[in-house]
């Protein structure tokens, strides 16, 4: 059976909020809605791009995507015309970045070989040294 992965919600982010703050969780979740809210409705004013950049965060930015004029539907195989349109693009910080690229824990290791056994992948990890020494 396939495990989900732990997924955390706005409330969450309230909770954290109103902890940090020793706010109520409902006035924290008011401001985590207005934060949000001003991202995207930032984001919304795209026109055709935009950056906007939270310094120890990361960056994020409404780019545009090109037309493809040759793409095929996979499922009749006939060729389609897909328009040019504006996609999301998140960028971490490098404090962020660097968090997230270090070394898993020994536990996280031992829970992710166990989850790739559990949904039948044979494949054993083998240290980044070894795909570099080729």
């Amino acid at each position: 059976m396939k495990q989900k992965v732990p997924t955390l919600t706005r409330k969450d982010i309230a909770r954290k909020v109103a902890d940090q703050l020793s706010l109520k969780v409902q006035d924290a979740d008011h401001v985590v809605d207005t934060v949000l809210t001003s991202i995207r409705e930032l984001l919304m004013t795209a026109d055709p791009e935009i950056r906007l950049e939270v310094r120890d965060f990361g960056v994020f930015e409404v780019k545009l995507t090109k037309a493809k004029p040759r793409a095929r539907n996979p499922k009749t195989g006939d060729k389609v015309y897909v328009p040019p349109r504006r996609k999301t693009h998140f960028k971490p910080s490098k404090l962020l970045k660097t968090f997230l690229t270090k070394p898993l824990s020994p536990q996280a290791e031992a829970r992710l070989m166990e989850r790739d056994l559990e949904q039948g992948n044979t494949l054993t990890r083998r240290p980044v040294e070894e795909f570099f020494a080729k």
